[in-house]
């Protein structure tokens, strides 16, 4: 008898536990959803696009294109860090004008971010 009740509680154990992963995946997912996803190439010390617009307050996810690391830098924002083939997430949370760059390229790479 007392085998049957511990198997009962661990189904039961069980069956709450699979709910809780599946509902954190769901928010996982929604949250990606959420972001606005873009795509950041840097090829021969041009980025690719260059001029990015966006509404303020948007979640934005640059997707980093290239495997060779370089320091994206975004000083409007605070952000200065090594990427390759990642990516970066932020808040559009003040309007303006805004210069990214590549700091390791042999040329001045630089690219707008409009936020509006």
């Amino acid at each position: 008898m007392k085998w049957m009740i511990a198997l009962i509680i661990l189904l039961v154990f069980t069956s709450c536990t699979r709910e809780i992963v599946e509902e954190k995946e769901k928010i996982m997912v929604e949250e990606e959803e959420n972001f606005e996803v873009i795509e950041l190439r840097l090829n021969n010390d041009l980025f690719e696009p260059n001029t990015i617009e966006v509404k303020e307050n948007t979640r934005i996810k640059f997707q980093f294109m290239n495997t060779d690391k370089y320091t994206f830098s975004l000083p409007d924002y605070g952000i200065a860090e090594k990427v390759s083939n990642n990516h970066l997430e932020f808040v559009t949370n003040k309007k303006g004008t805004f210069t990214f760059e590549c700091f390791d390229c042999l040329n001045s790479a630089t690219g707008i971010l409009r936020v509006v």
